[in-house]
């Protein structure tokens, strides 16, 4: 099963007006790509550090049978049509009893449309992703920044303290932890920092987040690892207040663990992640 901005494409006749025929490139590894380094004076080159990848693009192959002709031309192919310009196809494939999404996958070349008859339609749409990853559906972490003791009970944070458990997700107060159970790494799609606090820290053994900026109540920070880090705040880019972005990918098969450390929270001061249920080549 396959879906594509919103609507799923089966991969047997019957169970929908829509069907899956062929699902080109989606299972295939993505290409590598070698920048060679030339021996001078000679033949051959050096080899590279790392092979570089290319993005993932996979063709999509379906036929959709409508119950009118009219609906054939307003709806199907009007809607196949439309997906050239649109910017996320919101594509995801459903794999071993889970989905698997294409991060931002979009149309590159031409919606084919071939008209079988007045209600039938073969189509086959070209889909790019700059990103060659499949990643899992995206989870939340929810954490307060001030945690209130309860019953004469209270858990210090202590600098350095980084928990690594077995499913990720809130160890103990100020801690998290990611678990990756796919084959490629990956990073956080985004923490979102609630005010009010003078500024925070989140730290990955020796990798640190450092932001140093008011974010006051009823604001929110949202900070992405995307071109080395960017921070935004009520719609304005504030990535100079982030005096250090050492993003740290979570492996295969990792759990890697998160310190939250903000700086004179109030109430409703907190933090939430948003990752990936793992990653896959």
């Amino acid at each position: 099963m396959v879906e594509i901005d919103g609507r799923r494409l089966y991969t047997e006749p019957g169970r929908g007006t829509w069907w899956l025929t062929g699902m080109e490139g989606f299972f295939d590894a993505p290409t590598n790509r070698v920048d060679e380094d030339l021996i001078p004076g000679g033949d051959g080159a050096f080899d590279v550090d790392e092979p570089l990848l290319e993005p993932r693009r996979p063709v999509i192959s379906g036929y959709c049978e409508a119950t009118s002709a009219e609906w054939a031309n307003h709806d199907a192919r009007a809607w196949l049509a439309s997906l050239a310009k649109k910017s996320d196809l919101g594509f995801r494939v459903w794999v071993g009893d889970q989905w698997m999404h294409l991060r931002s996958a979009k149309v590159r070349g031409q919606v084919k449309v071939s008209d079988v008859d007045a209600v039938s339609t073969e189509f086959e749409i070209p889909l790019w992703a700059a990103d060659p990853h499949k990643y899992g559906e995206t989870r939340r972490i929810h954490m307060d920044a001030i945690v209130e003791a309860t019953g004469g009970v209270a858990f210090p944070i202590v600098d350095g303290a980084i928990g690594f458990g077995s499913t990720g997700g809130v160890l103990f107060p100020g801690v998290f932890a990611l678990t990756n159970p796919g084959t490629a790494e990956f990073y956080p799609e985004a923490f979102t920092v609630a005010g009010p606090m003078a500024g925070f820290t989140i730290q990955s053994e020796s990798w640190v987040i450092e932001y140093d900026g008011p974010i006051t109540t009823g604001q929110e920070l949202v900070i992405t690892p995307y071109a080395g880090g960017r921070a935004v705040l009520g719609g304005g880019d504030v990535s100079h207040n982030l005096l250090r972005a050492e993003w740290v990918p979570v492996a295969p098969g990792e759990t890697r663990g998160f310190l939250f450390t903000p700086t004179d929270p109030g109430p409703g001061a907190g933090i939430v992640v948003d990752y990936p249920e793992g990653a896959w080549w």
